[in-house]
């Protein structure tokens, strides 16, 4: 999680205000509809998640992000140092998301699919695609990621030959979507932020206690 803070000492800041220490620090589950951004202004009219939640995410920011288009999962909080530690490409969080896509795709498509693709001049790939079945005419797919690149689910999808109708985050890290309505927040239980703050401590060892090995990176193709 980095290094011990020392509240007589040290000062920390999250977008720039100070921290209190005797903040109640607070941590949400919301289900994001599709055509709200995750950002604190309006752009050509869509309304914001903080707009929609009001003052039940006052003081709350986002972890990452979700695109206009896409919905599901979006954690909110006011604990600035967990959710950089999230974020941060080491910690290799799992976003898992389910996907309904234009073709069917054939044995083809889901090798390619699975074999991943050259975004902004990097060689990327699913950790693990999963066919679920057929939906209205639709094939319907579970795709699972850990650093999460700026609409990476659909470039993956679109050099696969598939087009993405629907994108809904049904899983980061352990915490998951399932039973949270459209448009409705939860509170994360003791439990769940307890296996976040796990999640976000970078692998160091197995539990044999033999040092972990290192994930294969992304490469970037010149």
């Amino acid at each position: 999680m980095g290094p011990d803070v020392d509240p007589a000492r040290d000062r920390i800041t999250l977008d720039g205000k100070p921290l209190r220490w005797d903040e109640e620090l607070r941590y949400l589950a919301y289900h994001k509809p599709t055509g709200a951004l995750v950002s604190r202004r309006s752009q050509g009219g869509n309304p914001t998640i903080f707009d929609l939640l009001g003052d039940a995410a006052r003081g709350l920011h986002a972890v990452g992000r979700l695109d206009l288009e896409s919905e599901g999962l979006l954690l909110l909080t006011n604990d600035g140092v967990l959710a950089e530690a999230l974020l941060h490409p080491r910690t290799g969080i799992a976003r898992v998301y389910r996907i309904w896509v234009v073709p069917v795709p054939d044995v083809a498509a889901l090798r390619r699919l699975r074999d991943g693709a050259t975004i902004d001049g990097i060689a990327v790939a699913p950790d693990r695609v999963l066919l679920e079945g057929l939906e209205h005419g639709q094939g319907k797919l579970l795709v699972q990621i850990s650093e999460g690149k700026k609409r990476e689910i659909r470039l993956l999808a679109r050099a696969a030959g598939l087009h993405v109708t629907r994108l809904q985050r049904v899983q980061f890290g352990p915490i998951r979507l399932e039973g949270l309505p459209v448009g409705r927040t939860r509170p994360l239980t003791r439990a769940e932020v307890r296996e976040l703050q796990s999640a976000a401590r970078p692998p160091r060892q197995q539990a044999s206690g033999r040092p972990a090995r290192p994930k294969p990176k992304a490469r970037r193709r010149g």
